[in-house]
């Protein structure tokens, strides 16, 4: 096949055709790195940068991946017009101090027509776009940060372009509560990278800058809200906004507006079903002369739930870890203790007291040897070795525990932590 003829009919299918879905006037290249992803997300009007906790984080905000709160896997998929369809598999876990997560997408043009230098038709060609992404993120007291890797590829027949992307999230946590929920801030830098090069010319990636707001868990848990701001290169700013309400504990009903540059924007309406830990998601939308778009996504969750801790309960854990390097082991086992107290669903400390409390019998027997020898080499019972300012730190923090019982009442139920 002509390059030229080629590289014309790979600028038309492999650009022009996401831009169906996706944001920008078309002087760009990737634009599958725009293709929103997630029905819960579309229905909410696209307005996900800070609410994202769930494996499309890895697509909206990579900070988001930190407030998993469970293992999930996710599939997605929307059949668009003609013969081109979008599929899109993500996979997300929670750490102990962050999250990590990888996803593929898919966008399948179908069958292209060919033709020779002469005009003449010569069968079909196969055309695709892929995206493949890896990310991780950390989690601290009132904030979490992010990052993607991204793998880009576009084919058509025996051509095939490939580039890199990354992408960069922080959220930011309001400390205090908010209409019984969380305030959440959220900013990313999306699609950093090197661009797709076709042939001969060389387009960049669509990047692109968003900031969102979200009041999470409002209203004994059941509504959450959210709004963004978006500037893609190339384009002009987008302003997006989105509810959800969870009617009862596993249905919800989701609408929203997305102000894209595209056939795309307008209103957005979906709904969420939950079954134990399987979840089903489906989104509508309008495109235009170009009809309806109908997304439905599947989710497990699976493994233990991940509770996330208050600022106070994530300063105990952070003193209790202080006092074990410097080996006050006695300090970090009433600490790891309190954190049990007002947080028994957390594991990690679990583990983390076992090791303490095996530090400390050990220690022990070595201070009764040696005293039964009436020498101690610098050793005693462990107490901890602070100054008055830092006692009374830690005499508030052990103060937290006995008011456990009233904090767990306060605390979502195993069902309201799914339902995020």
């Amino acid at each position: 096949m002509n390059p030229r003829r080629l590289s014309v009919l790979l600028t038309f299918c492999l650009f022009t055709g996401p831009l169906i879905y996706a944001s920008g006037p078309g002087t760009t290249g990737g634009n599958i790195l725009n293709i929103p992803v997630g029905a819960r997300a579309i229905a909410m009007g696209e307005a996900y940068t800070a609410l994202s906790d769930d494996a499309s984080s890895l697509y909206w905000n990579p900070a988001g991946l930190a407030i998993l709160n469970q293992s999930q896997a996710s599939f997605m998929y929307n059949q668009n017009i003609q013969e081109m369809s979008y599929s899109h598999l993500a996979v997300a876990t929670p750490l102990e101090n962050g999250g990590l997560g990888a996803s593929l997408s898919y966008f399948s043009f179908g069958k292209i027509n060919a033709f020779d230098d002469n005009g003449v038709p010569a069968g079909n060609v196969d055309a695709y776009s892929g995206v493949a992404t890896l990310g991780g993120a950390w989690l601290g007291d009132n904030w979490s940060a992010g990052f993607n890797l991204k793998g880009v590829q576009g084919s058509l027949a025996d051509v095939k372009a490939t580039g890199f992307a990354a992408d960069l999230g922080l959220n930011l946590i309001y400390p205090e509560e908010v209409l019984g929920g969380t305030l959440r801030a959220g900013a990313t830098l999306r699609n950093l990278g090197t661009g797709l090069k076709f042939i001969q010319e060389n387009d960049p990636f669509p990047t692109e800058v968003r900031l969102g707001l979200a009041a999470v868990q409002t209203l004994n848990k059941k509504l959450n809200l959210s709004t963004d701001f978006s500037k893609v290169r190339d384009n002009k700013g987008a302003v997006y906004a989105g509810a959800e309400y969870w009617v009862i504990p596993f249905f919800a009903l989701r609408a929203g507006y997305s102000g894209t540059n595209s056939e795309s924007n307008g209103l957005r309406f979906g709904m969420g079903l939950k079954v134990k830990d399987l979840s089903f998601d489906y989104a509508y939308s309008q495109f235009g002369d170009l009809g309806l778009s109908h997304r439905y996504e599947l989710t497990y969750r699976f493994g233990a739930i991940r509770p996330l801790l208050t600022p106070e309960e994530r300063k105990i854990l952070r003193r209790g870890k202080q006092a074990m390097k410097q080996g006050n082991y006695g300090e970090a086992v009433m600490l790891f203790n309190s954190l049990i107290e007002l947080e028994p669903r957390y594991r990690p400390v679990r583990r983390l007291i076992k090791t303490a409390m095996g530090h400390l019998e050990k220690q022990d027997e070595y201070v009764k040897h040696m005293k039964e020898f009436k020498y101690v080499p610098g050793v005693s019972a462990p107490k901890p070795d602070n100054n008055p300012g830092e006692l009374a730190e830690l005499e508030q923090l052990l103060s937290l525990s006995s008011d456990a019982e009233q904090a767990k009442v306060m605390k979502p139920t195993n069902a309201q932590e799914k339902r995020r």
